[in-house]
């Protein structure tokens, strides 16, 4: 409670006193300052060119703007922002998120055009990629570019960082929010001439989270903070980058992510399997890259990058809740220690008449090293992945474009711990699109491509601590995406658009009970996803921008040997409202509301069950000192819904939270 007090006695205080200074102030775009621009050398498909290749799928675009506006300190919470998008958390306390129906395996995070998932799993937490760096965050739904490579069968994930601008800028947060959770980042960019530097840093701390004093108690989780949900980390980033001459741009960058934090255990369990008493003690995250572009004539220009990330963690099982002791049986000290290197090579070329042609090249060069348990010995495996991309915009009109792609991709198996490794794995993956303009603005597009994932390491090779027979004959997945949309403005500053999709999805990787207590990753899955998207945003009302959004999603399990058609974890609908409103040049309110229907889970004993469905709503005050510095007090889940996105692990209660914000 004392909290709370402060937070809102330092935003009254705060406002009193600049009030009359503020009303002199200039009216700018939005409530909270910005700094930086969008660093360009990390885009694959660029969106200032307005190509044609993103319009003819599903392309969202988050600004820093919005990612301040919606309090999102993570890429997860960002995105969960979009429609089509789910947000999940379940026994790893990571916050991982489903496209269209297509987990994060099919929709692979990149960033600044760099794929940064972990090679042993295909996943990344974006729980723990921070946002105060980001100048957006670009998310391709369905038949995304050719040149990003492999294994975005279900869309791709493009995370761009800040470019400096200014000869010196800055921008700097602090947060605090209850459960005693402070986090802090702070930029600094500067460009003189042909040079740039840009440099973040930021910290959280903080005890975890509170549940709702709705949830139903149980044997691991009461009333107050969640249970061993607490979480310290530390991040920065370094960028250097030269501009030569026109058309040329060359940049090298080091991102560092070192975390630690609790795995909750799930509330209600009271035996083994579901019961765990988890902790990673250790998660590192490091990219080093170097990226180029040059312009070797006015229709000629390549891309080239360059990079090496790391990955290592340590994940403790502990024999219970004081988290303390080794000694059982189910007892362990798991460490991973993996890296990729890779490069990409990109040539566009603007010679055809009305034609862009891009030729892309691919690889990436996967090693996971892992030891079970201390005193154990170290496993290592390793793979080659390749991709060779064609892509053309055909200008057939000023009003019409067509699209058409190939890549041909492979996965080369090259060490397998001593065993022997598997043939190579390749698939073909045309794609074509069109986008047509009518009636002025109105925009049409339809696309239809085939997307494929190679199987993980984890996949093929991992017993998962004697839980999993490994399977290295595991072939790679398929899907045929299908789209059409078409977006409009209205009048009165408002614009709608709806997207209809369906992906046939065949060769589906089944984890599968080969005997009891033993599973085996198969390729006997068949699945099929589809819906609609409907979005609409005004700015009609002087002072307001209001958004809603509604997607519907149709997750079927068609198996042979299915017991369902249910798919886990994926609701059926989605609604997202938001609306910000600028009272005066000082003082705005923003209001965020989430609807998630209900959605499937398999119980080990009970069989198929329902997760319940909720409603959260967040609302903060924005109080502008200046256009370099505001202050805002909010809270989220107002309501104090007692909600969960798995079974047994409920989420946030009401929480209240400040956050200064300061730019130069």
């Amino acid at each position: 409670m004392k909290m709370k007090g402060s937070i809102m006695a330092c935003l009254a205080a705060a406002l009193m006193m600049t009030g009359s200074a503020v009303a002199q102030e200039e009216e700018r775009k939005g409530p909270i300052p910005e700094s930086g621009t969008v660093f360009s050398l990390g885009e694959v498909v660029v969106t200032a060119d307005d190509d044609a290749v993103q319009k003819i799928a599903t392309t969202e675009i988050i600004d820093e703007e919005r990612i301040d506006l919606t309090t999102s300190t993570n890429v997860s919470d960002a995105l969960d922002t979009l429609p089509g998008v789910f947000l999940s958390v379940g026994t790893k306390n990571e916050r991982n998120y489903t496209v269209r129906g297509f987990n994060q395996r099919y929709v692979p995070i990149f960033f600044d055009g760099i794929p940064i998932y972990v090679p042993n799993d295909g996943y990344v937490d974006g729980g723990k990629l921070p946002t105060a760096n980001i100048s957006q965050i670009t998310l391709t739904k369905g038949n995304s570019s050719v040149l990003y490579g492999p294994n975005a069968m279900g869309g791709v994930i493009n995370i761009i960082s800040k470019k400096p601008e200014k000869e010196i800028e800055a921008s700097f947060d602090l947060g605090a929010r209850e459960s005693n959770t402070f986090d802090s980042n702070i930029y600094v960019g500067s460009r003189l001439e042909k040079f740039y530097v840009a440099v973040n840093a930021g910290f959280l701390n903080s005890d975890g989270y509170r549940v709702s004093s709705d949830m139903k108690v149980g044997p691991n989780q009461g009333h107050g903070t969640r249970n061993n949900s607490d979480v310290t980390q530390k991040n920065g980033s370094v960028k250097v980058g030269f501009t030569p001459a026109e058309g040329h741009e060359y940049a090298i960058g080091i991102s560092h992510i070192d975390s630690e934090w609790g795995l909750p255990p799930d509330a209600y369990a009271t035996s083994r399997p579901e019961l765990k008493w988890w902790r990673f003690t250790d998660w590192q995250k490091d990219t080093y890259y170097f990226i180029g572009d040059s312009r070797i004539t006015d229709k000629l220009s390549t891309k080239i990058r360059i990079y090496r990330d790391t990955y290592y963690n340590v994940l403790d099982s502990y024999d219970d809740n004081t988290y303390s002791k080794q000694t059982r049986p189910y007892a362990f000290h798991s460490t991973y220690d993996d890296y990729s290197n890779g490069a990409s090579l990109t040539v566009r070329s603007a010679y055809i008449p009305k034609n862009i042609t891009s030729f892309s090249f691919y690889y990436k060069d996967d090693v996971h090293r892992e030891q079970d348990n201390r005193g154990a010995a170290w496993e290592r495996y390793e793979t080659e992945n390749f991709s060779l991309g064609l892509e053309d915009d055909y200008a057939i009109l000023d009003n019409l474009s067509f699209v058409v792609g190939a890549s041909y991709d492979m996965q080369k198996p090259k060490y397998a711990n001593g065993a022997s490794v598997r043939d190579e794995d390749n698939a073909f993956n045309p794609q074509a699109g069109l986008h047509y303009t009518c009636l002025k603005d109105l925009g049409l597009h339809v696309s239809v491509g085939k997307k494929t994932r190679f199987p993980t390491l984890m996949e093929l090779y991992s017993g998962l601590l004697g839980k999993n027979i490994p399977n290295p004959g595991l072939s790679s997945e398929e899907s045929i995406n299908y789209e059409l949309g078409a977006e409009k403005p209205l009048p009165g500053r408002n614009f709608a658009g709806i997207n209809l999709f369906y992906s046939d999805v065949k060769d589906l990787i089944v984890n599968k009970e080969v005997q009891p207590g033993i599973n085996q990753y198969q390729n006997i899955g068949k699945a099929a996803f589809s819906g609609v998207e409907v979005t609409f945003k005004s700015m009609f009302i002087p002072r307001n921008t209001f958004e809603l959004s509604y997607t519907y999603l149709n997750s079927e399990d068609k198996s042979p040997n299915r017991t369902s058609d249910h798919l886990e974890e994926r609701p059926e609908n989605k609604i997202y409202l938001s609306d910000l409103y600028q009272l005066t040049d000082w003082l705005a309110f923003f209001g965020k509301l989430e609807y998630y229907s209900k959605q499937w889970y398999e119980d080990p004993d009970t069989g198929w069950q329902e997760l319940d469905g909720f409603v959260t709503f967040d609302f903060k005050v924005i109080g502008t000192f200046s256009d370099t510095l505001t202050l805002e007090a909010g809270v989220k889940n107002m309501f104090d819904k007692d909600y969960s996105l798995s079974n047994g692990y409920p989420r946030e209660g009401r929480t209240f939270f400040g956050v200064l914000r300061a730019t130069l």
